[in-house]
Order: C-alpha cells, then structure tokens, then sequence
C-alpha cells in the first residue's frame, strides 16, 4: 500500500472515530509530512523501516525553532510520537504484511517536567507586576494571568473562549479540552472581577473573549475573528511580566496552570476532584503534583521534628 493512501486513511480515522481537535489534526499531519520527507515521494508503507527512522532524526536535528535553536529532546519526540500512533493503526487494520513496528521507535529520553508551579509570593508578584501603559490592554492581560490560575485553563482553552461562554454571574463555564472531553471551569471572585473590568473597556460586539489591541479598522471584519489573541502573543505577555516581576524562573502559561494544581492539593483539595478540574484522562498525570506537595510535608516534619 502506498505511504500517501495509509496517512489518508489514518486522518479519516483521528477525524471521524477518534474526534480529534484541529490543533492536534495540525501537530500529526507536520509528523507525518516529516515522515514522507525521510522515506521519499511514491514510497509504499512497507518501506518504512529503521533506516528511514534514522533519517527522519537527522531531519529532526536539522530543523530549529524559532530562536534559531535545535530542537529540545521533548519536541523531538512530539514529532515521534505521532508516527508511532501511526503505525499502530497500520497494524491494526492490516494494511499491510510487514509495518515496522511502533515499539522500534526509541523515544528520547527527557528529564522530568517541571511541575512546580510558582510561589503564592512570586504569583503576587506577577499578578501586580508593572504592565502596559494603555488602560485596555492591562485590564485584559490582568484578567488573562486571573483566568490562567484560578481556572487552571490549558492556553489553547483560554484563546478559544467567546464572550457568550463565560457566565459571569454564575461564575462557571464549560470548555472542550483534550481528547474533545467536556469539563465544567469554574472562577474566582478576582478573576469575575477583573474578567468584567476588562470587557466594559470594549467597545466592539466581537465573538472573541480575549482580542488584540490593533487599532487600524479591518474593513472585511465580521466577528472579530482576526482580533483573537493568539497563543503566542498570551505567551510573550505573561513571560514579559514574570520577568518584570523579578521572577527568575520560567513563567509561562502552564507554568500558571501548575501553580493551580498545586494550590489545591497544599490547600487540601483531593487527587480526583484536582483531576477533574484540571480535565485529565488519567489521574497518573495528576499524580506529578503530589510530589511537590509531600516535598513541602517534608520540610515541615523537618522544621518542627528535627534539628
């Protein structure tokens, strides 16, 4: 069976079986084109073996990043891991008699994510960190840090809000998150507070909650849609501001994200109800946040017990 035919017939399946989002329809379809650069054009499935893995990882090592850099272990095996997916399906449907097979694929292997989260002195920090001199765009960017740790909200789910999904008088709202699963977010009083702050400085009817402040008119604009805030410019915004803060450490937007997971568990909050908020599948994932919070158990057995 040719390459080309197996790919289209995998899409059709994440598409119509798996119900995968976009984004992840994107981040496989960049693997799998990968893929095809490494075996060649016309090339069949059965022709996919370990020395086209080994030129797909040269291709790998060649390709950088924005900032000019090699790619990171971790994206290395973004790309990786989609190819596996692949030919697991393969195999399943037979679509050949002899696949490689996906356990043949070596991940690489990364260190530990950083799942610590910031400090409630360093969150402080960041949350009146000096920002923007335009009244409209500090306003969003505060309710955007607000949202990022009170909601837990992935960034994708934070730049996919409308104004008419979030409920400011019952506090809560519904999003679609990974692996199109339905969860229910709930916000703070700040965040309801600096949500509405922001959204009387608009002056637009526009679909999208959180908009880009660009002031030349768009003559084909009909819903705001080109006015979305994008993932990279939320990005830029929040790491900006940590470092305006004086914070040294990374700051990002699921570094915020973090920060809520672990202000739950330190505050009591059980494993299954932090996993239900933050909308994970498995709880295993769950499990990487209980490690910083008995690391803090620790230190107060040894302040009080010891020494």
């Amino acid at each position: 069976m040719k390459l080309s035919d197996a790919i289209e017939r995998y899409f059709r399946y994440l598409k119509q079986i798996k119900n995968v989002s976009p984004n992840t329809i994107r981040n496989y379809e960049r693997s799998l084109d990968l893929l095809q650069a490494a075996v060649g054009e016309g090339a069949t499935l059965e022709s996919v073996d370990l020395a086209t893995i080994d030129r797909l990882r040269d291709l790998l090592f060649e390709k950088r990043n924005r900032r000019g850099e090699t790619l990171s272990k971790r994206t290395q095996n973004i790309y990786l891991i989609p190819i596996r997916s692949f030919l697991k399906f393969c195999i399943k449907r037979e679509l050949a008699d002899d696949i490689l097979s996906p356990e043949k694929i070596e991940l690489i292997k990364v260190e530990p994510t950083d799942a610590s989260g910031l400090s409630l002195e360093e969150l402080d920090r960041l949350r009146f960190s000096e920002g923007s001199k335009n009244t409209f765009i500090e306003a969003r960017d505060r309710a955007i840090i607000e949202m990022l740790f009170s909601t837990g909200l992935r960034i994708s789910e934070l730049c996919g809000l409308n104004r008419e999904n979030v409920n400011l008088t019952t506090r809560e709202f519904t999003v679609i998150g990974k692996g199109r699963k339905v969860r229910t977010v709930y916000m703070t009083g700040s965040a309801v507070e600096l949500l509405t702050d922001y959204v009387e400085k608009r002056e637009d009817n526009w679909a999208p909650l959180f908009v880009n402040a660009r002031t030349r008119p768009d003559e084909f604009e009909t819903n705001g849609e080109s006015r979305r805030l994008t993932r990279t410019a939320i990005e830029i915004m929040v790491r900006d501001r940590g470092r305006r803060a004086g914070i040294t450490k990374p700051v990002t937007p699921h570094k915020l994200r973090h920060t809520f997971a672990t202000t739950l568990l330190r505050n009591g909050a059980d494993l299954r109800s932090v996993q239900e908020l933050l909308g994970h599948a498995n709880i295993a994932t769950t499990q990487i946040y209980t490690h910083f919070v008995n690391a803090d158990l620790k230190r107060t057995h040894e302040k009080f017990l010891e020494g």
